[in-house]
């Protein structure tokens, strides 16, 4: 009898740690998150343009798991290499996709780049786009993380993009303008530097993000070859900096439950992805 009311006992109490611990996790803004963009939010490797295991390697949301140590389920990726060849349908696709689940936090990181870039676009064409793009983030009423549009021109040396595709310098700053003034009148969206962050990388210069620094010389592996997409190491040190973006705009959700060394987060991001 005795036994009977000591393992009732433990039963009940395993019952009630994992009813709180459920609880816990209803009530946590981390509970949901969704990915969305395109290739660099999707994983992309020059070698596999059909998707493959260093492709897989490569998606963002194994870092971004790997990188929130709260409970939640695992990150929701719906973002697409493919948006390059129909931003107008696979954009709208995504944000349906994202908002029918309910979302908790939405991950945007490149989605707006296509946006701005694409074949034979006239500057007030870019605009008009971007303004598709920022049109369809409005349906998106939880937290929201975007990146700002980067310089990608040097990436035409490698092939991976046209020199038709490249907006001109005065329709990238217009664009990046346009979308710090939508940011800001939205406290439910915070803007990660991405402009800034491939651009360090790509000059090989130090990177710091909440206090962990990669010096000088040592970050240039981060990017590939294509000079465009980030490699599993740039996927943790960038899950890092969206989460660090986050943390520091939206006050709902805390700095302590985020893994902040980006070795870390690589490491184990690395093994859940193979």
């Amino acid at each position: 009898m005795k036994f009977l009311r000591h393992s009732c006992s433990r039963w009940l109490c395993l019952f009630i740690a994992a009813f709180q611990l459920a609880a816990a996790a209803a009530d946590s803004p981390w509970q949901r998150v969704v990915v969305i963009g395109a290739s660099a939010s999707a994983g992309f490797v020059l070698s596999e343009p059909f998707g493959g295991t260093n492709t897989t390697k490569c998606k963002l949301n194994f870092y971004l798991d790997a990188a929130i140590t709260a409970p939640h389920a695992p990150a929701k990726n719906l973002a697409t290499a493919l948006m390059f060849m129909n931003p107008e349908a696979f954009a709208p696709m995504q944000v349906e996709a994202a908002t029918n689940g309910n979302p908790t936090l939405v991950i945007a990181v490149d989605f707006l780049f296509w946006c701005c870039y694409g074949e034979g676009r006239t500057d007030a064409d870019r605009a008009q786009r971007l303004e598709q793009g920022l049109k369809l983030l409005e349906r998106i009423s939880c937290p929201l993380v975007i990146g700002d549009i980067p310089d990608v021109s040097s990436a035409t040396n490698t092939g991976i993009i046209g020199l038709d595709q490249i907006p001109s310098p005065t329709a990238l700053a217009a664009a990046n303008q346009r979308l710090k003034a939508w940011a800001a009148a939205r406290p439910q969206v915070a803007v990660v530097p991405l402009a800034k962050f491939m651009r360090t990388i790509m000059e090989n210069q130090a990177v710091t993000v909440h206090g962990q620094t990669l010096p000088a010389g040592k970050t240039r592996g981060l990017m590939q070859n294509d000079r465009l997409h980030p490699t599993p190491r740039g996927d943790a040190l960038l899950a890092v900096s969206i989460l660090d973006s986050l943390v520091s705009e939206n006050p709902k959700f805390s700095a302590a439950d985020i893994r902040w060394d980006s070795q870390e987060v690589f490491h184990l991001g690395f093994e859940s992805a193979q």
